[in-house]
């Protein structure tokens, strides 16, 4: 890479570092985006989503972005909740479907149930960010999802097709881009406030694709899917820790890093 004092550029295709949809916050993450071709998009980009390509190299070697500097890039080293083939080995498989199912049935108001895993024994679906701000409404926002102690579980419920967070009942599991492909990232998205106008909370959850991009069904092989996609479900950028040998629906296999999965190119969605 090289870095002219505000972009950071992969040598080989000119793509430049930016922050997801410009959201300057602990948490968020970063991609490779076209870089400008020529002076006026170098201009235009310099400018764009609060100034999400610009970075400055500090003195002790960290990277930060050039308009929120007390924030440095970093790693996660907590895999993430992604969509993946349901028969594939990075599958998530629950343990206390029973009980989330049998809640379904039941309004009582609480703990949940802790989304713990048989498929990665000891371990959960756990929050892996602190809540980044969507700045639409107060308090509204997500939280990245993934594998962590299952000490650390999110407890939910099951209501109408959504998974709720019980402590709440305003954050719910949802998948980041439209359409339900093989690693689309999967997270916690609502508000930490109640929504007192109902018209307000249609608006915005019609706003992020909700309505669809929440739904999913328990099945009965522990595995969560998306509503309209049963081929796909939940799970995670590390196998099984149990080593199974399961043979993947060929014709929904995809590498989510290679190509493109029902239209929707790995290079080209937008942040």
């Amino acid at each position: 890479v090289t870095h002219d004092g505000d972009f950071i550029t992969r040598i080989e295709d000119g793509a430049v570092m930016n922050v997801a949809c410009g959201w300057l916050q602990e948490g968020v993450d970063l991609a490779l985006k076209p870089g400008p071709r020529n002076e006026k998009e170098r201009r235009e980009q310099l400018k764009m989503t609060n100034g999400s390509r610009r970075f400055v190299i500090n003195e002790d070697g960290t990277v930060s972005p050039k308009n929120c500097q007390n924030l440095v890039l970093g790693l996660c080293f907590h895999p993430k909740l992604f969509l993946v083939d349901r028969f594939s080995q990075n599958r998530a498989v629950f343990k206390n479907i029973d009980a989330l199912l049998k809640k379904k049935e039941s309004d009582d108001d609480d703990d949940g149930v802790m989304l713990e895993l048989v498929s990665h024994p000891n371990f959960a679906v756990t929050p892996i960010s602190t809540l980044v701000s969507h700045n639409l409404a107060a308090g509204w926002g997500h939280m990245k999802l993934g594998l962590g102690p299952k000490g650390n579980s999110i407890k939910v419920v099951y209501r109408k097709n959504k998974i709720i967070v019980s402590a709440s009942n305003y954050f719910f599991l949802c998948y980041l881009f439209h359409g339900a492909f093989a690693g689309n990232q999967v997270l916690l998205v609502g508000s930490e406030t109640p929504i007192e106008h109902s018209f307000l909370k249609r608006f915005i959850l019609k706003f992020y694709g909700l309505i669809s991009s929440s739904d999913f069904f328990i099945n009965e092989d522990g595995t969560i899917s998306p509503l309209n996609a049963p081929h796909l479900a939940l799970g995670f950028q590390v196998p099984s820790f149990l080593n199974e040998n399961r043979e993947p629906v060929a014709e929904f296999t995809r590498d989510s890093l290679q190509g493109n999965y029902a239209g929707i190119n790995a290079t080209s969605i937008p942040y």
